[in-house]
């Protein structure tokens, strides 16, 4: 509303200012206009037997004009203004006004004066023409300002014009503002929930392009942050039960040992034997907890080489002394890759030990390594165990997430696995996942980029 009165007012200003310097301007251009129309005019010899023809010229206009002879004496004139100094000029007038022409570089001249006879502006403009039939001179008239009338009509229409303007642009900017107060605030007031601490909040743009991107990132940012907030309930529950076992055993073998088993050798190293364990499953912890945090801060230093694959997987599967497990492997011995091998070979050990832990009654695991597009290797490690849901597959590479939530603590594991997995393949480049379904066992995978030629 405000700019619109500026612009009025702008407008106005300029109306005030340029009105008239415009205007006299354009009638000087006309003025020459007609004097060049005229001058074609009198290159017919048969020219001045049209006495009319000056009039039409120059009534429209509202000019007056004559025509005179190289003596003075006047050939033409043209009728129907009532604002003409022509009508009373003298005869040594004119032949001053005949000398002006005869003697300008162009053989034309133009004079500007304020007549006090008709109290305003006048133009007066001379012109020499040579043609076939003789040479004539001729003069035209015309008042410069606009009349005061139509000063007057055109001011009346711009103020009733203005008023119209900015009634109507009040009015439109009252109703938008209207229309788009009403989101923002109602996304204010959902904004105030979500700092309160309410994750089921949600944000509406209605209908407005801008609003409804806005109310779709933040409900997009509510989202995380209610993973976040589950994650955290999550991780502080997993992390003290962690915890709180280990730190439970040590100290209630730790004053056995005190009371009971002192002296008695055997007892003592059992004893001993359960707080070492306990011990090591807290530093497993410990460390898996910093591994994860490095890799997630980028501290870790990735250093790729060129390596074969089989032997990568042959050695990592040799760790785990499975005499009585199947595990199948097909890859070519031709297969070189480049990445961090031992970051990598992480990777496949953890994968390696979940297909042991999920696929514990048919005992037979497959490691299938295949050729994609963009010069990759795809490791495949396949299980043949429950399988997982899609809810499953959409969680498991959150920290602490298990599969079963009435779990019971592992001492070799930490519940930060796949999470470390996912972190070590984003830092080396690799694509990761798992495929699956609910009954058929699981394949999870990462990629490997082929050995880069020296």
């Amino acid at each position: 509303m405000l700019l619109t009165g500026i612009t009025l007012l702008s407008l106005w200003m300029l109306q005030i200012s340029f009105i008239r310097p415009y205007y006299e301007r354009n009638r000087t251009q006309v003025i020459s206009q007609k004097g060049l129309e005229i001058e074609r005019w009198l290159q017919n010899p048969k020219a001045l037997e049209d006495p009319e023809r000056l009039t039409k010229m120059l009534s429209k206009e509202n000019m007056c004009g004559s025509i005179y002879s190289s003596e003075g004496e006047i050939l033409m004139t043209s009728s129907g203004s009532l604002v003409c100094i022509l009508n009373s000029l003298p005869t040594q007038s004119v032949l001053e006004y005949i000398l002006m022409a005869q003697e300008a570089p162009t053989s034309q001249f133009s004079i500007r004066f304020s007549s006090d006879i008709f109290e305003q502006g006048m133009y007066f403009y001379g012109k020499e023409v040579v043609s076939e039939s003789g040479t004539y001179y001729i003069f035209i008239n015309s008042p410069l300002e606009l009349l005061d009338s139509t000063v007057f009509v055109i001011r009346r229409q711009f103020a009733l014009l203005a008023f119209i303007v900015f009634s109507m642009a009040t009015l439109v900017s009252f109703l938008l503002s209207r229309h788009l107060s009403k989101p923002i605030e109602r996304l204010n007031a959902s904004a105030h929930n979500l700092a309160k601490g309410d994750f089921d909040v949600e944000f509406e743009g209605q209908g407005i392009h801008e609003m409804d991107s806005l109310a779709q990132t933040l409900n997009y940012a509510t989202s995380e942050f209610k993973k976040t907030n589950d994650l955290r309930r999550d991780l502080i529950a997993n992390v003290s039960h962690d915890y709180k076992t280990p730190l439970t055993m040590i100290k209630a073998y730790a004053e056995m040992i005190k009371d009971i088993s002192g002296d008695h050798k055997e007892k003592r190293e059992e004893h001993l034997n359960v707080i070492l364990d306990e011990v090591n499953h807290l530093e497993l912890l410990v460390n898996d907890m910093l591994t994860l945090s490095k890799y997630e801060s980028k501290m870790y230093e990735i250093n790729k080489t060129n390596y074969n694959l089989l032997d990568n997987i042959e050695h990592t599967v040799d760790l785990f002394q499975l005499d009585d497990w199947r595990i199948n492997i097909s890859c070519s011995k031709k297969h070189c890759v480049y990445a961090d091998q031992v970051k990598m070979g992480q990777v496949l050990y953890n994968f390696i030990s979940n297909a042991i832990k999920y696929a514990s009654q048919t005992k037979k695991i497959d490691i299938v390594v295949e050729e994609i597009e963009n010069n990759k290797l795809k490791v495949n490690v396949k299980d043949y165990g429950e399988g997982l849901d899609e809810y499953e597959k959409a969680h498991l590479w959150d920290r602490y997430f298990k599969i079963d939530k009435n779990y019971q603590r592992s001492s070799a594991q930490s519940g930060l696995g796949l999470s470390i997995v996912k972190a070590i393949c984003s830092a080396n480049g690799s694509d990761y996942g798992v495929e699956s379904q609910k009954g058929e066992g699981a394949c999870f995978f990462y990629t490997l980029e082929k050995c880069k030629k020296t």
